[in-house]
């Protein structure tokens, strides 16, 4: 019997920044270990034109399965907001037209604002028509399909941590100098709305005993940096710009606190790269935010605004020790990129 080809559709994972990108380039490592053949197809590139790069993808996916007809093909899409959805359900019509499998894999937070309205829930049902089957990041997107009237078979399979990352966590450094006067407190994320950076910075101003680095870039950056001068705490801000995982890492270790109260996050890989290396967390009460920060690793806040994340932060910086070492062993067991790859790979070439 000839083996299934497995395409793995997608944005470009190392040519573009956050989380999608992050959990295929921690997959790729994952399927390489277990010597698993894949075929990788980039649909979206950060520093290409987006609709010729989609197009240049799309022919060479398609040339490639005209000529591997009688083979048994496996499509594993991954998908962001209606714009990445739009160009998967292209492929995944094309797909099943000459006679693949489908399987969409969801990382977009906005799928909970499509289920919302009737119209949403048209079109997310039109989009799954093609698919085989669906992969979901938690638990709590599950039961959100299950309850919307999804009937296809769903696997739950978290994001795993790429192995450099992964490999700190295994380390067995877990000694941690208690927090001192000044908590240092570390953001990482794609400075677009709904990260939640706006309101950390808002929060900074009232403690002063507080410096915050941010890691990561993005649209609101000048405003943003704005924001930290009109308060008087640019002496106490730092935008640090994307960083290597060399450099992140580093910048995470030298930190107290990892805080990202961010109501965009259909998982939020941040977290376990975090806890990776034992920073506390300080979250919100968002969707699938509480299936990764669980209470033993950190704290998540009920309600959005400054007062309620200050008194998150000034818990964790006063009981520190009751958390900074349960996130290497929360990544071991959780987010190992060889298990979680293995768990997909089984499901992908299940009988549909």
């Amino acid at each position: 019997m000839i083996e299934a080809l497995i395409y793995v559709v997608g944005t470009h994972s190392t040519e573009t920044q956050g989380g999608i990108s992050s959990a295929l380039k921690a997959y790729e490592e994952g399927f390489n270990n277990l010597n698993q053949s894949f075929k990788r197809i980039n649909t979206h590139n950060d520093h290409r034109n987006r609709l010729v790069y989609f197009f240049t993808a799309w022919v060479k996916l398609m040339c490639h399965s005209i000529t591997h007809l009688r083979s048994r093909r496996v499509y594993w899409l991954h998908c962001g907001p209606w714009f990445s959805m739009l160009r998967k359900f292209i492929i995944a019509l094309s797909a099943r037209l000459l006679g693949g499998e489908v399987v969409i894999h969801f990382h977009s937070p906005t799928l909970y604002k499509y289920t919302e309205s009737k119209w949403g829930m048209l079109l997310i049902k039109c989009f799954l028509f093609p698919a085989n089957k669906i992969v979901v990041v938690t638990p709590w997107w599950e039961k959100l399909l299950l309850k919307k009237g999804i009937k296809k078979k769903i696997l739950v399979v978290a994001n795993p941590l790429s192995y450099k990352l992964f490999n700190f966590a295994k380390q067995n450094n877990s000694h941690k100098k208690p927090i001192g006067n000044v908590v240092k407190l570390v953001s990482m994320a794609r400075l677009i709305e709904g990260k939640g950076i706006e309101l950390t910075i808002k929060t900074v101003a009232l403690l002063p005993n507080v410096h915050l680095k941010i890691i990561g870039d993005g649209p609101l950056k000048h405003q943003l940096k704005q924001l930290t001068e009109n308060l008087n705490i640019q002496s106490r801000v730092e935008f640090l710009g994307w960083l290597d995982e060399e450099e992140k890492s580093s910048a995470l270790i030298d930190s107290d606190i990892f805080c990202l109260p961010s109501i965009y996050d259909s998982f939020g890989v941040v977290f376990i790269e975090a806890m990776s290396l034992n920073l506390p967390i300080v979250a919100f009460n968002n969707g699938p935010v509480a299936d990764i920060v669980k209470p033993h690793v950190g704290i998540v806040i009920n309600k959005y605004d400054v007062e309620h994340l200050k008194r998150g932060i000034e818990k964790i910086a006063t009981n520190s020790s009751e958390y900074y070492l349960n996130g290497k062993p929360e990544v071991i067991n959780n987010y190992d990129p060889t298990l979680l790859a293995k768990q997909v790979i089984e499901y992908l070439l299940r009988a549909k």
